[in-house]
């Protein structure tokens, strides 16, 4: 039975309620003492628009992200609580994108809860993350790729003629996934004969998103040339390929980032083979943003649950059978991955304790043993009966 409207304005209020409980009780970063965080990038990009400063030099790839830091810099004269409102506004469509989005694929109300808990209260999520984390362009994604995966799946193509370049300015990785789409519509009309898609929009929204992106990297070109998206991916390709023991820690920040229930929706989707539009939808961008845990960048976990949009959608989609009690068994075993009971530490003091907390920067024994964790509270959630 589809859930009542009213449920998203609870949704909206733990949302509204939790960002300002961590705002008070999550130190921020001290970026003049930990100069090798993207805030510092996006710092300069701010005090660009500000007029603080006349020369824009911004390294690749963080001089494309113009979007929030201009939006922002209409705020005030104070960088961090005006990176803060539009965290917050974008917080909030964010849930309410995503509360139409399971809406309409029939999800029962505990799934709300499981995700939406998990989105605000995990601590590389939508909100402890960003309240340590603040000078960030981060919070847009989970509204763009919710509102995008929306969209198709309503077939309103006609609408990512302005989402597409207008996300891709915000972070150029979304220019995957229309091009994806195309790929994977021209596929999936040729083989049902159903015309699902409307592959000229699609390829107008790709046009229009690879202009997007020539024109701001016009207008505001990197501080060093030469540098790309496809000289990132092969760099990261190289160090996995050198480096094994990533694979473990890509293996070890999935599990963070998601949990068991990320493993039992594998093995769900292992043992049930039909064709499904949607399902093919959410796997294809949720393997998508898996990939870019290894490839797209250095910290793992943080890129993997930016596709939180796709993969918990998926998740729940696949395990959307299972009965309350199991679900509560999943939430209490992943509870340790949350660190609901900490405050996430100052890397400018305390570096070690800082790295701690993620499996791509930790030491390889705490990488084994919360990989570990993980199989080992997946095969009790995957041999226990539900009742």
């Amino acid at each position: 039975m589809r859930i009542k409207g009213y449920w998203l304005f609870v949704f909206l209020g733990l949302t509204l309620g939790a960002f300002f409980f961590y705002q008070q009780t999550q130190p921020s970063l001290s970026y003049d003492f930990a100069p090798q965080f993207d805030g510092n990038d996006y710092r300069n990009i701010y005090d660009y628009f500000k007029g603080y400063r006349e020369d824009y030099k911004v390294p690749h790839p963080f001089h494309q992200r113009v979007f929030v830091p201009l939006i922002a810099s209409v705020f005030g004269s104070d960088i961090i609580p005006s990176f803060q409102y539009v965290n917050l506004i974008f917080s909030l469509l964010s849930v309410a994108v995503l509360f139409l989005l399971w809406r309409d694929l029939g999800f029962e109300l505990k799934w709300f809860w499981a995700g939406f808990t998990w989105l605000i209260f995990h601590w590389t999520g939508m909100i402890r993350l960003n309240a340590f984390d603040p000078i960030t362009v981060d919070l847009p994604t989970y509204t763009f790729q919710a509102l995008f995966l929306w969209l198709v799946l309503k077939r309103k193509f006609i609408h990512l003629l302005w989402l597409s370049p207008l996300a891709t300015i915000q972070k150029e990785s979304f220019i995957a996934l229309p091009v994806i789409l195309f790929i994977y519509a021209v596929w999936h009309d040729k083989r049902t004969k159903e015309g699902f898609y409307n592959v000229l929009l699609i390829i107008a929204s790709i046009v229009l998103a690879v202009t997007a992106q020539y024109l701001v990297n016009f207008y505001f070109p990197p501080a060093e040339e030469g540098r790309s998206a496809f000289v990132t991916l092969a760099y990261h390709a190289k160090e996995a390929i050198l480096n094994p023991f990533e694979i473990v820690r890509w293996l070890a920040a999935m599990s963070m980032a998601f949990g068991p229930a990320l493993w039992l929706a594998f093995n769900h989707y292992r043992k049930t083979n039909r064709y499904d539009n949607t399902r093919n939808l959410l796997l294809m961008y949720s393997g998508l943003y898996l990939a870019f845990g290894i490839l797209a960048g250095g910290d793992m976990t943080r890129i993997i649950f930016l596709g939180f949009p796709f993969i918990a959608t998926w998740i729940i989609y696949e395990l959307q059978e299972i009965d309350q009690s199991k679900l509560l068994l999943i939430g209490l075993l992943s509870l340790p991955l949350t660190f609901i009971w900490k405050t996430i530490p100052d890397p400018a003091w305390q570096w070690e304790v800082w790295q701690s907390y993620y499996p791509e920067f930790m030491e390889s024994k705490m990488v084994l043993l919360k990989t570990a964790y993980c199989i080992t509270a997946s095969a009790i959630l995957t041999f226990q009966k539900s009742q």
